[in-house]
């Protein structure tokens, strides 16, 4: 335990150093999805050349992504801002709505709602965030707070250069397939160098299969709440669409932590609303969860539901939200594994038990 914090530490600087390349490699990962897609239809005239048919397959897949993530920021953005616009001006009311009803069927002081109510920024109170400022842990907080902005900085220069670094894997992911085939080949033995790369098989088509099914469940999920939203009139249908979407990447439990922010929004306007909004979002969810979710993501995890939601409640422990988001198709392979030594076992002691 004494060298724990040293190797962590000489990690933790591995790691800083690395961290470019394994952006590059992660977003490789996610464009690689969409140009694998535009290959397999890429096979007549000009791309029977190999360097424009992956050089074109590229560029079409950064215009998708980048048109994407334009047309989010374009249409949705401003639906946002407005439904957070609404929210603030509506805060106020819901707050007194919320109080009379403390009062009424909780019996809450009178006194208590009026201190509440009445509320303002008195001389007491400035008074206090003068003292607030003037005080040096505040002053540590605004370090701390400088500290984050270039630390957020140095992300998004690493991500940049890992979008660089993207382009040379897809270019050559070929040439680096098969470099890897050989160094494992040379210096493993062949048993355990077949096993490494039958893993790998597996573990990227789980991954592949999962990460672009759910990506593409949870955007038609957010879609559809949005647009149901909008027929029957309920308010923020574009905010709430987009946090269910969002949250709907993890399966199983994420889109009922959307729908609950949903419900808390609506409430504040009308508890009616809410309701109706949540029978809407329950409909919505379970034509999903039957029959949309199994056509789109398949058996890339396949795996029982107590499973994903160990895997759920593990790698939030570990890695927080994308360790909930990666932990699904981690088990998943894992669980394949198993299956199939176990089959193998059981294969292998019906040979065993015949008589020769």
């Amino acid at each position: 335990m004494e060298h724990f914090g040293a190797v962590k530490h000489i990690i933790l600087i591995c790691y800083k150093a690395i961290s470019p390349l394994i952006y590059g490699a992660v977003i490789a990962f996610m464009i690689n999805l969409i140009v694998v897609r535009l290959e397999k239809h890429m096979t007549k005239g000009m791309f029977q050349n190999h360097v424009i048919k992956r050089t074109t397959s590229i560029i079409i897949s950064v215009l998708i992504l980048a048109g994407v993530i334009t047309i989010v920021c374009f249409n949705l953005i401003p639906g946002i801002v407005e439904s957070v616009r609404q929210i603030t001006a509506r805060a106020p009311k819901a707050l007194d709505t919320a109080l009379a009803f403390l009062e009424t069927h909780l019996g809450i002081s009178e006194d208590i709602v009026n201190t509440v109510q009445n509320f303002k920024l008195d001389e007491d109170v400035m008074d206090s965030v003068v003292a607030l400022i003037e005080n040096q842990s505040f002053i540590e907080a605004l370090k701390a707070s400088g500290n984050m902005v270039g630390s957020a900085v140095s992300v998004v220069t690493k991500l940049f250069i890992g979008l660089f670094f993207s382009f040379y894997i897809l270019a050559q992911k070929e040439a680096i397939g098969d470099y890897l085939h050989r160094l494992i080949r040379t210096y493993l033995p062949e048993r355990v160098g077949s096993g490494m790369e039958y893993i790998g098989k597996i573990v990227y088509d789980t991954y592949a299969g999962f990460i672009s099914g759910q990506c593409l469940d949870a955007a038609i999920l957010g879609c559809l709440l949005t647009i149901a939203m909008g027929i029957m009139g309920l308010s923020y249908p574009i905010l709430i669409g987009v946090i269910v979407a969002v949250t709907a990447l993890i399966p199983v439990v994420g889109a009922l932590f959307g729908g609950t922010v949903g419900v808390v929004l609506l409430i504040m306007e009308s508890p009616i609303k809410a309701l109706t909004f949540l029978i809407l979002f329950l409909i919505l969810q379970q034509i999903d969860n039957r029959l949309i979710y199994p056509h789109i993501v398949g058996n890339a995890i396949g795996i029982p539901s107590i499973l994903i939601f160990a895997a759920i409640v593990i790698g939030g422990e570990f890695g927080g939200v994308l360790g909930m988001f990666l932990g699904i198709p981690f088990t998943a392979d894992l669980y394949t594994l198993v299956e199939q030594d176990m089959k193998k076992s059981v294969t292998h002691r019906k040979l065993s038990d015949k008589p020769v």
